[in-house]
This record gives C-alpha cells, structure tokens and sequence, in this order.
C-alpha cells in the first residue's frame, strides 16, 4: 500500500516487472495507493488485509510534513504490518537511482533534480533505470543513513531496500 496515487505505484509495478525480466522469481504481490496522509493507508491496508489473504502488508510514505506518521509506526510495529519510510518523500529513492548523492534534500530541490533526469509531474519516465536498484540500495544503505523498518530516518534516507529484499526473496 502506498501513500502516493502515481509515483510509488508505478515505481513499485515497474521494480517488479524489471525484476522478472532479469530472471528473478518475484513474490506475487499486489500494489494499491492508499490514498495519502499515512494514517489513511494503513486504515486502506488494515481493511483489505482483512478481506485477502495477504502474506504481509507493506506500506511505503514519506514523512512530508505528516502529523500521524509516528503513531502509524507504532501502530504497524505492534500490529505485524511493514513500513518503509522515505526522508523527506519517496523521490530522494528515485534520484538515487541516477545520482550518488547523500545532501539533505528539499521538495523543491528533489523535483528540480528529477526533472533533470525526465521526470514531468509525478509520472515516472518511461526509460526509467530500474537496472541502477542496486545503486539505490547502495547509497541508502551508507553507513550515514542507517534505515530500519517502521522507522523515520534522518533526510535524505529511505527504507526501501528491505522492500526490495522482500520482493527478491521468492
């Protein structure tokens, strides 16, 4: 489940296309906006978890200016559902797909640099480089920018190579 309606629902979908065109074994998954602020998207989670049979529940939010976003962290930690936070939004993991850059970043400063790389809007480029992930998991990982599940990291971080990991362990 993710916080954004475009942007995260294209990189995920597209993360896992990529992933089974090189030949891994993806976990099946199904990928939905939960529809903003991240108390709503676990809200949407909680609700269609309930309705499935879903494995486990990933959500991917930003922390933005979200007055909720710790409570939904405690919430998942105590509740079983998984979540990858991204510091300041889910666009500093896409820049690190292109550039090896570890300065604090701005939402203004973020969609500069995107739109350098193709980017209009929310809208993921349709030559996007899902083959430079691991450059991503790289520079998210540095040992500056330690990132733990259902935890908010220090700007720029993002969480979500332990989504990547959980979608190549098939």
């Amino acid at each position: 489940m993710t916080e954004g309606e475009i942007t995260e629902v294209q990189y995920v979908q597209g993360l896992v296309q990529h992933l089974r065109t090189a030949g891994v074994t993806v976990v099946p998954c199904a990928v939905q906006s939960g529809g903003g602020e991240p108390s709503r998207v676990l809200a949407k989670a909680r609700d269609l978890a309930s309705q499935s049979d879903y494995e486990a529940v990933w959500l991917v939010v930003d922390v933005d200016e979200h007055a909720s976003l710790d409570d939904v962290l405690r919430k998942c930690t105590t509740g079983g559902e998984t979540v990858v936070v991204s510091n300041p939004q889910f666009e500093v993991w896409l820049l690190w797909h292109f550039a090896s850059t570890g300065a604090p970043q701005t939402t203004a400063s973020l969609k500069k640099e995107l739109r350098r790389h193709g980017f209009v809007g929310k809208h993921l480029p349709a030559s996007f480089p899902f083959e430079r992930v691991d450059q991503a998991v790289t520079m998210a990982t540095h040992k500056d920018r330690p990132m733990s599940r259902n935890s908010r990291g220090p700007n720029p971080s993002s969480a979500m190579p332990h989504l990547v990991d959980a979608l190549r362990r098939a």
